[in-house]
């Protein structure tokens, strides 16, 4: 996103497209029911979601001030363009022991969970206050990032896997 934006663009912006992108994950899940439990190889449809869930939550950590691995921006600190950062994130990872779904959850039970884990972050960039937007955080996936480009990685991480969930529903 441009770093040129006011605060409150920035934030809008993202919770506009956090939203659409929501909106979209759930309707997905929601529509999938119990094919969305089942996968022949990998996470289903289902635990793709569960992931999502516990992604969005660590993710709220980073706009809500719990996160305690975020530090003032150096001197030289400029962002650079979210395309250019996510074209550096490997096509395929393992994920995290932490985000690691459950080996069984119902397809409305992980729609749920996005649901929930999607307004608490959405609560928590709403109130992000401009001096934190510009604390920085550093990932071995992205480099170092903004926490306005933190809610970026969490709009693009959903859409990444929704895209996922897609593929895996035959979609």
């Amino acid at each position: 996103m441009d770093s040129q934006m006011s605060h409150t663009q920035r934030v809008n912006d993202l919770l506009t497209r956090l939203d659409e992108a929501t909106s979209r994950f759930v309707s997905r899940l929601e529509r999938a029911g119990p094919q969305g439990e089942v996968a022949t190889t990998g996470w289903t449809a289902a635990q793709v979601g569960a992931h999502v869930a516990l992604v969005n939550d660590n993710f709220t950590s980073v706009f809500d001030g719990s996160n305690s691995a975020l530090t003032p921006p150096e001197d030289d600190f400029a962002e650079r363009p979210w395309s250019d950062i996510a074209s550096g994130i490997p096509e395929r990872f393992e994920a995290p022991s932490r985000f690691v779904p459950p080996a069984a959850i119902s397809t409305t039970e992980a729609a749920e969970r996005v649901r929930a884990s999607a307004a608490r972050l959405r609560a928590a960039i709403a109130a992000l206050q401009p001096e934190r937007g510009r604390y920085c955080l550093t990932n071995r996936l992205v480099g170092t990032i903004s926490v306005y480009q933190a809610g970026d990685w969490a709009i693009a991480h959903m859409i990444r896997h929704n895209q996922q969930a897609k593929r895996i529903l035959g979609g």
